[in-house]
């Protein structure tokens, strides 16, 4: 009987230690390969120690805290990433106190159906990659960069400029990093990107990177990510003698890869000539693919995979 007894104290503490670092939240599977016996854990759901909020995931309630909804949105629902108003509490940001008990945001993939009380779902074709996740706590979160360009679909203007203002000052992110993800995010009918286009707009510098600067990080990004059969300062078919040589082609996709050393401001104003300069490489059979110095820097992972890709895509 005495046996029993420790044993069971036993099996209790083991699961208090699992799941005392998470909020009180713990999977199946870890119980299991600590050593518990499926029939111990399943009589511990029997008996209310161990919550299920998902199939194979639990809630030690007696340990939760306001990490707990945070850990068991990551650990129920597949791919989740912390974001929006969560992250950016999560990150320090400058955001107004939000009453106790409020929804945790998460990112996930299109097409998850997946549900869990006090969670907010934010479903992206494109969830955040490599380079815009940090791991605060054991837990994955938008790094600052994207956390502002997501926030910038659920707060207000004024709030907005005041974020990116205040994280600007406090280089995080660094400005370049901003940029950079908000090039890669920003696309035509995204909630907010009007807003944070003119906020960043309001705040940023009109000072171009030097060209051999920008070409020289744009060959070494080629080189560390293993991407060949780029040839610098290229002269396409349609080279005229006197205009039209590209910073980097590969004739044998018919791939003109540019470099954009242009800031902020001068980005806006000449893109008119950059979607002419495309249309001329369109009629001869290339694509384009235009990178930024924030791009080739700040996110040389993301960069240099969509680059492939598209490769991949004119290969096939």
């Amino acid at each position: 009987m005495l046996n029993d007894m420790s044993r069971a104290i036993q099996a209790d503490r083991l699961v208090m230690r699992v799941a005392a670092p998470r909020g009180g939240v713990c999977t199946r599977a870890e119980l299991l390969e600590r050593g518990l016996g499926a029939s111990t854990v399943d009589d511990r759901v029997r008996h209310g120690m161990l919550r299920p909020i998902r199939r194979g995931v639990y809630v030690v309630d007696e340990l939760a805290n306001e990490a707990t909804l945070r850990h068991a949105a990551t650990l129920a629902i597949p791919a989740s990433i912390i974001s929006h108003l969560t992250a950016g509490e999560m990150l320090g940001f400058a955001l107004p106190n939000r009453a106790p008990g409020r929804p945790v945001d998460v990112i996930v993939p299109n097409g998850t159906s997946l549900r869990l009380p006090g969670v907010v779902l934010h479903r992206q074709r494109r969830p955040p990659g490599g380079d815009d996740v940090v791991i605060i706590d054991g837990l994955p979160v938008t790094a600052p960069a994207r956390t502002i360009v997501d926030l910038s679909a659920v707060v207000g203007r004024a709030r907005l400029q005041h974020i990116v203002q205040t994280q600007i000052v406090d280089g995080n992110p660094p400005v370049d990093t901003l940029v950079a993800c908000f090039h890669a995010v920003a696309r035509r009918g995204v909630t907010g990107i009007g807003a944070l286009r003119g906020a960043l707009g309001a705040l940023l510098d009109d000072q171009p990177v030097l060209r051999s600067k920008l070409e020289q990080a744009t060959a070494d990004l080629l080189a560390t990510a293993g991407i060949e059969g780029f040839i610098a300062q290229y002269r396409p078919p349609w080279y005229d003698g006197r205009q039209g040589v590209v910073d980097f082609a590969h004739p044998g996709l018919r791939i003109v890869l540019e470099a954009d050393g242009r800031r902020w401001h001068r980005r806006d104003q000449e893109m008119a000539n950059d979607r002419r300069r495309d249309r001329l490489a369109a009629a001869h059979g290339w694509g384009t693919v235009r990178v930024t110095w924030p791009e080739v820097t700040c996110r040389p992972g993301s960069t240099a995979a969509d680059l492939a890709a598209v490769m991949t895509a004119r290969a096939a």
